[in-house]
């Protein structure tokens, strides 16, 4: 029996969808699914989410860094402080094309969002592509 469901939705065991079995997949997938909900998208609860792909949308601003950075971390921390308040972001790094670690491979216009966050004294920390929709 699993927690929670994991996504993207893949057919498991005679029908079922994979579930997350620990408790801090669970969360993981939790706070992947609330970071990666644009506001407004959910019908019934339109303030769940965040607005980190509108500020993604500003194709033809040059991109600070540091700017971005204190943005997408204002919108993790104000999502995580009412929708997950058991999650405290711990550390947050943003980065582009042009900044990102050996390694990894973005597209031009995309973000990488490393975060370290604590659920209950256990530190953890999870990695969010933020792809731009102008490229699709």
């Amino acid at each position: 029996m699993g927690i929670n469901l994991k996504f993207p939705l893949r057919s498991y065991r005679k029908g079922f969808f994979e579930m997350n079995n620990t408790t801090t997949a669970a969360v993981r997938e939790n706070i992947k699914t609330l970071l990666m909900t644009v506001k407004g998208e959910r019908v019934i609860q339109p303030g769940i989410g965040t607005n980190i792909p509108t500020l993604m949308g500003q194709l033809f601003e040059q991109i600070d860094t540091g700017e971005m950075e204190a943005k997408i971390g204002a919108e993790i921390t104000s999502a995580l402080e009412v929708w997950m308040p058991e999650v405290t972001m711990t550390s947050i790094a943003v980065f582009t094309q042009d900044t990102l670690p050996g390694g990894t491979a973005l597209s031009p216009n995309d973000i990488l969002v490393r975060m370290d966050y604590e659920y209950r004294g256990i530190p953890d920390m999870m990695d969010l592509n933020f792809a731009n929709i102008a490229d699709n």
